[in-house]
């Protein structure tokens, strides 16, 4: 029997809600879509808060939302929140309210989980059509209070990154509405200028060759450009280009918001944020050489319900560790760390803990972020030899990786600061500001990696693979006749693994075989 469920995005200009039938294999059928304006950037943006009254009209649209859901039918429901809601002061006092008075319980969302999201979407809906597995690609939405950004390369990510511009929020303080468009058009392509310059380090937008540009405004400027039609809806996307896009999108900026209003039969609130969204859009394009822009007939909500949708078919959620993976070696190459090390310490602290599953109990959200913490453990070395492991953990902690909630980022780079050294102290506030459960998995996890490192400490790579024997109070690492003189790798493993003594009540050895 086909399930109903319903998303809600909670975004800085407006909010929004699909409802929508779950079918067999996953599939999904729109029933409606609602949208209404808010004012939740404008507050925010400029006070920092969000005042009782949009509070109050937020808090009741999301009521009608509800109550619109239950007539449905609807038994499961995911709302999110984004760039105004996670920077409001008062955002843990809005989210009380929506549950307490419309009975929702809204999720606060990062921006690296918006990516993974929006990227979701876009992978389900184009993959095949575009073939993005073979291409390099920008996918990019200007939101009301930031613009977010992807880049893959042959289908891994690359770059991604969240840059505090939006529709509603414009740099340096500018006021929408009340600063010159001239003044505002030098300082977002400034803004985007100095990104593209920062980001050129791990990833140069001039090899971008397909540009994705999602978000209501660039679905009005698609219709509008191929009059009045969604031209490709039946693939799924419109595909502009530039100059058209360009032509279409320049003389905006000197059209009054009710003027476009009215002629684009739009509400005034979007009218607003039209020109804003369209020149960050534009400003992108320039640090590309694409000829043409794909608009994709999509947003973040068609993320939601697609993992939805899997949930409730019996399907397993779409794996990101692959991303995961992606984004931390592109982050570790930022760095220059030594990747023939890294990589093969990911691959030993993963066989180790796929050896150990019965004892440690973790599933495979622990083994990513396991991966990842063996890939980056060592890029504090960028900035000093020197207690470098730290180093690491706050490189882990001041950067974007692909697919990794703070929560998530939390734990690696207290995995990482683990590594080497110390163990774990009450004294030591990061790791003792984790929930219970995750300081558990932070334990286990770095005591694999500690194991891990030790076997490639000469980072030579001469232990590759090894066998795992268990006796009733330790463990044997075998390694064959192969690997050389391991007799460092030996000392290594005795002086690092006291972390897993501890935490696996048994000690570890490395020992040789003749043949």
């Amino acid at each position: 029997m086909p399930e109903t469920a319903a998303v809600i995005d909670i975004g800085s200009g407006a909010v929004r809600m699909v409802v929508a039938e779950f079918g067999p294999q996953a599939a999904i059928r729109r029933l409606e879509s609602l949208s209404q304006p808010v004012r939740l950037g404008r507050d925010v943006f400029t006070t920092g808060r969000i005042s009782s009254a949009v509070m109050r009209e937020t808090v009741e649209i999301l009521r009608n939302f509800k109550a619109t859901a239950d007539t449905y039918g609807v038994k499961k429901m995911h709302a999110i929140a984004t760039s105004a809601v996670r920077e409001a002061a008062n955002r843990d006092n809005f989210v009380d309210k929506a549950f307490l008075l419309a009975g929702i319980d809204v999720e606060v969302v990062e921006g690296t989980e918006e990516n993974r999201l929006v990227l979701l979407a876009v992978e389900s809906a184009l993959e095949e059509k575009l073939q993005t597995q073979k291409k390099n690609c920008l996918i990019m939405e200007a939101g009301g209070g930031a613009t977010e950004i992807i880049v893959l390369t042959k289908g891994k990510v690359e770059l991604t990154r969240t840059l505090p511009i939006g529709s509603i929020r414009l740099p340096e303080r500018l006021v929408l509405g009340r600063s010159e468009p001239g003044v505002i058009q030098r300082a977002v392509r400034r803004a985007v200028h100095t990104m593209a310059d920062d980001a050129r380090r791990e990833y140069d937008l001039a090899q971008v060759d397909t540009f994705i540009a999602l978000g209501s405004d660039m679905r009005l400027a698609a219709r509008q450009i191929s009059g009045g039609k969604e031209g490709g809806a039946d693939q799924g996307y419109s595909q502009l280009a530039v100059k058209d896009f360009l032509d279409f999108a320049k003389p905006l900026a000197k059209i009054p918001p009710e003027e476009l209003a009215a002629k684009y039969a739009i509400p005034f609130a979007d009218a607003e944020t039209l020109s804003p969204a369209l020149l960050i859009t534009t400003c992108f394009l320039a640090e590309t050489k694409v000829e043409t822009v794909i608009v994709p007939l999509l947003s973040i909500r068609d993320g939601l319900l697609l993992e939805m949708s899997q949930l409730a078919s019996g399907g397993k959620r779409s794996d990101v560790s692959r991303q995961v993976t992606s984004s931390a070696r592109s982050l570790g190459r930022k760095y220059r760390y030594d990747e023939p090390h890294a990589g093969n310490v990911a691959a030993l602290a993963l066989k180790l803990f796929d050896l150990l599953k019965g004892e440690h109990g973790l599933g495979a959200r622990e083994r990513m972020l396991l991966e990842a913490s063996a890939i980056l453990h060592d890029i504090g070395l960028y900035i000093s030899p020197t207690s470098h492991h730290k180093h690491s953990a706050y490189l882990v902690n001041a950067s974007e990786v692909f697919g990794l909630r703070k929560s998530d980022k939390d734990i690696v780079s207290n995995v990482v600061r683990y590594h080497r050294r110390s163990l774990p102290k009450p004294t030591h506030t990061a790791y003792m500001s984790l929930p219970r459960a995750d300081r558990t998995v932070v334990a286990k996890i770095a005591a694999i990696l500690r194991v891990a490192d030790a076997l490639d400490n000469p980072h030579q790579q001469k232990v590759q693979d090894f066998t795992l024997d268990k006796a009733q109070d330790s463990y044997t690492l075998w390694v064959g006749p192969e690997a050389g003189d391991v007799s460092l790798e030996r000392q290594a493993v005795q002086t690092k693994g006291d972390m897993f003594a501890e935490i696996f009540g048994s000690s570890i050895a490395l020992k040789q075989r003749s043949s």
